[in-house]
């Protein structure tokens, strides 16, 4: 198998990736679009619970999908065959560790809630609507570069 067929197996099983993520952050989405009860009523500690749950999915998710894109010589070969997208390549694997840590913040914040450790932030929906909103931003340009180093490779007409 040559250097090209296994980066772009690997730039299709990253896409394939992405596309998953998707569908874990609008499940995400929709769930913070519910009515939450106040704090102290009756459903509060379930509806902070299942956020925890959600957010620890994504979490581990994205740990994952980041140590994929991370690990592996695949993203030498790309920075080796696309000199001139080395910067862009190595910029964007650099957002991983402040997105994961900024998921974490806001996961120790939601579970600190949830078990009654501290109220509620009022900016807590807001914090986690942004980073989504990062990780939305990061994803499509991380498949804008992918693709356009792709089919650049394989000669697709524009």
């Amino acid at each position: 198998m040559t250097t090209q067929t296994v980066t772009q197996e690997w730039i299709e099983e990253v896409l394939e990736q992405h596309r998953y993520l998707r569908s874990v952050v609008a499940a995400l989405r929709e769930y913070l679009n519910e009515p939450r009860p106040a704090a102290g009523e009756k459903g509060s500690h379930s509806w902070a619970a299942e956020l925890s749950k959600q957010l620890m999915t994504l979490h581990d998710e994205l740990y994952r999908h980041f140590r994929f894109e991370e690990e592996g010589d695949v993203m030498d070969e790309l920075i080796e065959a696309h000199p001139e997208a080395a910067g862009q390549l190595e910029a964007v694997l650099g957002e991983h560790p402040a997105m994961l840590s900024g998921l974490r913040g806001i996961v120790s914040d939601v579970l600190s809630y949830s078990e009654g450790g501290r109220p509620e932030d009022p900016r807590l929906r807001q914090r986690i609507t942004d980073l989504l909103d990062e990780l939305r931003d990061h994803e499509q340009e991380e498949n804008h570069l992918f693709q356009r180093l792709e089919y650049r490779d394989v000669g697709a007409a524009d």
